[in-house]
């Protein structure tokens, strides 16, 4: 689970441990919530990027969705190859309670 802007402390890790889950936080974030500018989204997107990140992008906001082809395509280029949080944690398993940080 993506704890809301990141919060998280003794007591999420506890909550999450019991309900069976493990904590995943990002490595990039766009701040697409300030901006609904595609070209800005995607300029932060990969000026932030680096092999095993996990980039935090939010489609409720209008400049985010049409941003992502941009985006995929630079990093494409770079060699980059998208996967899940699942197999990037590969062979491993996330860890109920565990904060994964990339």
């Amino acid at each position: 689970m993506r704890p809301p802007q990141g919060r998280t402390n003794d007591t999420v890790h506890r909550i999450s441990r019991e309900l069976g889950l493990a904590e995943v936080l990002w490595s990039v974030t766009a701040k697409d919530y300030q901006t609904s500018d595609p070209e800005l989204i995607q300029k932060r997107v990969l000026q932030q990027s680096s092999r095993d990140g996990i980039i935090l992008l939010h489609d409720l906001y209008p400049g985010t969705v049409p941003a992502v082809p941009g985006i995929i395509d630079a990093l494409k280029k770079r060699g980059y190859v998208f996967v899940t949080v699942p197999q990037l944690l590969a062979p491993g398993k996330a860890k109920p309670g565990t904060v994964y940080r990339p």
